[in-house]
């Protein structure tokens, strides 16, 4: 079975829900980017999931300037923030 390479955006309550079901599983998902602005946030995900400094932004609108480098992005913000970054994620070819 494939291990899907995941970026989540927004890691407050909802996003570290979403990520401790997938440490739950392993060899399914490997989260290797998060974009979030309260840093202590990024850096407990960060850190539960070994994620590269480099792959740590602040923003949605930062990790959704790079090109495409994971499998799936998890939107993951407040309810009426959920527009702009899933939009911007499905004209990258997210899922």
């Amino acid at each position: 079975m494939k291990k899907y390479t995941v970026a989540i955006i927004g890691a407050g309550s909802r996003g570290l829900r979403y990520a401790e079901h997938m440490k739950e599983n392993p060899d399914k998902f490997q989260v290797i980017a998060v974009a979030e602005p309260a840093g202590h946030r990024r850096e407990y995900m960060r850190k539960l999931w070994n994620i590269p400094q480099e792959n740590c932004f602040s923003s949605w609108e930062e990790l959704l300037s790079k090109p495409k480098f994971a499998d799936v992005v998890i939107v993951a913000t407040m309810d009426n923030m959920h527009y702009e970054p899933a939009m911007k994620a499905i004209e990258l070819g997210y899922d």
